[in-house]
């Protein structure tokens, strides 16, 4: 479910009443907090929720998306909304608390930071799919060109692709969606050429629409997406799955440039 117009409290309070019995144990003690002590889930980081459940941050994020929002932060506006909108103390008290975070502490940003982007490597070596890894490599080391897609948090992982395979001496392209030409570098697609696209959820229409209009085309795709439902993998050859789910408000891309870079080194090498 994709959770599209803002959502009152008292919507999600009862949603979360209906589904409790579906969700699993360690997401029924989330619902179980969450409507027991709707202020904590409004006032307190992701980290601190989570050490007081007894969980990983990554806990919240999957219980957000079961909900239909797209991680952790924005389920927490929801509480939020509902502090300020309650009466004038606790409306300063949020405001106050936003004031007070806005600084930060740079040494547990740092932190929790590095420990994002380890859960990201981490996540990489433990379900990393070799199989699907290793044709990846064939599939495009036989290409005669490779075309990259990717936009917005996939741009700067298309770019390192793109890099280390000119790097490698390999033929490829960006997408040139910038310009307006992703359309007609797709029209020029030849039957040994590959597209290569990148997209997570939320997924860029752009990518989307350039990854169906080589389908339509008759033309190779490889992906490296999120899931396996997504609407790049539909249509991919082979499809690199890379899980978008740790604490962060930035999502990492530590662990899409770690699959990049294996992958470009066996694409490129001799």
């Amino acid at each position: 479910m994709t959770h599209i117009a803002p959502e009152t409290f008292d919507a999600l309070r009862q949603r979360i009443r209906d589904r409790f019995s579906d969700l699993s144990p360690h997401l029924q003690r989330i619902a179980r907090a969450s409507l027991e002590a709707p202020n904590s889930f409004a006032l307190n980081t992701t980290p601190v929720i989570a050490e007081s459940l007894g969980i990983q941050p990554s806990t919240l994020i999957r219980f957000a998306k079961e909900f239909g929002y797209t991680g952790f932060s924005d389920l927490q506006k929801v509480f939020r909304q509902r502090l300020i909108e309650g009466n004038a103390d606790i409306r300063e008290q949020v405001l106050e608390h936003d004031r007070d975070a806005v600084p930060g502490d740079v040494k547990a940003d740092l932190g929790q930071c590095i420990a994002a982007h380890l859960e990201s490597l981490k996540s990489l070596e433990k379900d990393c799919d070799l199989d699907a890894l290793n044709k990846a490599v064939q599939v495009l080391r036989g290409a005669r060109h490779i075309y990259i897609a990717g936009l917005r948090r996939s741009r700067p992982i298309a770019d390192y692709l793109h890099y280390c395979l000119l790097r490698g001496e390999r033929s490829c392209s960006l997408l040139d969606f910038a310009g307006g030409m992703a359309g007609p570098q797709i029209a020029t697609l030849a039957n040994d050429d590959i597209l290569f696209a990148i997209a997570f959820s939320p997924y860029s229409k752009h990518v989307v629409d350039a990854v169906l209009d080589a389908h339509v085309s008759g033309r190779r795709i490889v992906c490296l997406t999120d899931r396996s439902e997504s609407p790049l993998a539909r249509y991919a050859e082979v499809s690199l799955l890379l899980g978008a789910d740790t604490a962060s408000r930035l999502q990492p891309i530590s662990g899409a440039v770690a699959l990049i870079q294996t992958l470009a080194e066996g694409v490129t090498r001799p």
